[in-house]
Parts: structure tokens; sequence; C-alpha cells
């Protein structure tokens, strides 16, 4: 079975703007000449896992995209380095074919504690960009069950509880086994905590995201049967803010009117985005509440 690939996010939201004007008529967009490609940058780090830094050079919404554009658009030359305060560590390039293009900056030593901060460096062509951020303490899963709306349905929504003790944000997302090697945003799957009581029992409805390469995928169930790994995160504002403009673009496809492309990218070139979670793995069936909870945050098992 194809498995999908990841795409980093400036690459997506290319494609994104490439569908948005492509009904356009010439004369609507002549003009739109004077561009300056902008260095994108899309980091993250998770407890016990080291960094993964990806880098690349913006294009126009007018250039074709395809998978040389993809690969002349990759940095593949610059130094990168995290710092915890008192270690740092320079990444190294190596390729994951999970993603388009597949070249990703990797840490090995250095891995995300809850409670830390990280400073991100990056120096390329003479230019040095910087960002920084901290991995928040997790909140745990009450429980999680599939659910049907019909007993003869072969799909489901994923209904989880949780204890609303964290004063940030949330994110929820999830990736099925066999199928799909990286994990993808829910469908409205950011929100804030405070949309709800604080320490307050939550019940939210888990409906699958969009994926959009190697092939649209618009359904928001689960299949019965599948093994769907789940992460419930706890995030700052600076990642919730680049989640929400990134959902924004891909549910609401964007408007040449509204300032959401614009929005992304200043969000994209800043953020050096940290998260903690909880991780599960649960199977889609209505006969199975509780499979697992890892024990150590992120870390996934065979």
């Amino acid at each position: 079975m194809k498995q999908m690939k990841h795409i980093p996010f400036f690459s997506l939201i290319l494609l994104l703007t490439v569908l948005l004007f492509s009904s356009c008529h010439e004369k609507e967009i002549i003009g739109y000449v004077d561009y300056t490609p902008r260095i994108v940058v899309e980091g993250s780090i998770e407890s016990n896992q080291p960094a993964m830094v990806t880098l690349s050079i913006s294009g126009s919404f007018d250039q074709k995209i395809d998978t040389a554009f993809l690969l002349n658009h990759v940095i593949r030359s610059a130094k990168v380095s995290v710092s915890d305060g008192n270690q740092t560590e320079v990444l190294t390039l190596g390729t994951n074919w999970d993603y388009l293009p597949p070249y990703v900056y990797y840490g090995t030593d250095l891995k995300g504690e809850i409670g830390k901060s990280y400073r991100l460096t990056i120096e390329y062509q003479e230019k040095i960009i910087q960002a920084e951020t901290y991995i928040p303490a997790p909140v745990a899963l009450e429980s999680y069950t599939f659910t049907k709306e019909n007993p003869a349905d072969t799909t489901g929504h994923i209904h989880i509880r949780f204890n609303n003790t964290s004063d940030l944000y949330y994110q929820i997302t999830t990736r099925v086994d066999e199928k799909e090697n990286v994990y993808t945003p829910c469908l409205y799957g950011n929100f804030s905590a405070a949309q709800f009581e604080k320490g307050k029992n939550v019940d939210l409805q888990v409906s699958k995201g969009p994926i959009l390469y190697p092939k649209v995928q618009v359904s928001t169930s689960f299949v019965e049967g599948d093994v769907v790994y789940m992460k419930f995160k706890t995030m700052p504002k600076h990642g919730y803010d680049f989640w929400n403009s990134w959902q924004n673009e891909v549910v609401n496809g964007g408007n040449p009117i509204f300032p959401a492309i614009t929005s992304y990218f200043c969000i994209v070139n800043f953020i050096f985005r940290y998260h903690e979670s909880n991780y599960f793995r649960c199977i889609s069936t209505d006969r199975i509440l509780f499979i697992r909870m890892f024990a150590v945050a992120c870390q996934q098992s065979v």
C-alpha cells in the first residue's frame, strides 16, 4: 500500500496558493513580479526526542510547483544548532523519505525535556536566524473511544476526555498505521484551554484532518479496524498561532483578499515550534475503549 509523504509547510502553502489562483485570468495577476524569496524554517522538538529542522526558500505563487522546484528550493548548506542554555548541539543534515523534499537537519544527543527552554540558531549566507521556545507540561487523556453513528457503519470518530488543567493551548494529531508515515493535525484540532472551564473534564470528538499529498483525502472519519496513533499535545501560544494559520489555509482554502497567507509566512519564518504531548495508540473499534498510554510522552513503541 502506498504511504503518504510529508511536505514541509512552505511547500504545502505554495501548492495551496497555486490552487487559489489557478482560475484567475492573466490580467488579474499581471504586475505581480516584485517578489523577494524568504528563508522558511520548520522546526520541532518533543520530550525525550531530538530536534529536527527543515529549511527552504519560499517561492511566488505564479511559479510552477513540481519535484524539481521543491528540490531547488531546499537549503542544505546551513549551520543549524539547538541549545538548552547549557548544552549546544549542531544538527546533521540527513534524508527522510517520508518528507518531500527528503532533507532534514537532525539532532542526536540533545533531547527535549519538559519545562526547559531551547534556542534555535541558523547560520546561512551571512544571515543568522534565531528563535526560542519551551516545552510545557503535558495534560493526560482520561480516556478515548471509537464510536460509530450506526452499528452497520464501517467508519466512525474517536472521542476523548481530558481534565483541563493547562493554561495554554492544545493540539490533536493522528497517524493511521501502515497507511500514513507522519502525523496530521485533526480537523479543528487546535484549541485554547481557555475555551473550557479550568479543572473540569472535557469531552471532544476527534475528526480526521485533511491530507493533500500524495493523494487528496478529505474524509473526516476513521476506518474500523485501523490502528490509529494519536498525540494529544500541549503547546505555547506561538505554536498555536502557527497551527491555526496552517489550519485556516487547509480547511478554508484561503481567500486572495484574506491575509492568512501573509500571516502564515510571518509565523513560519520566526517560530521554532516545540510541544509536549501524551502519545497514545488505539485500535478503531467500538469494542475497545482503552488500549495503552505510553509511559514516556512522545516515545513511539513498536
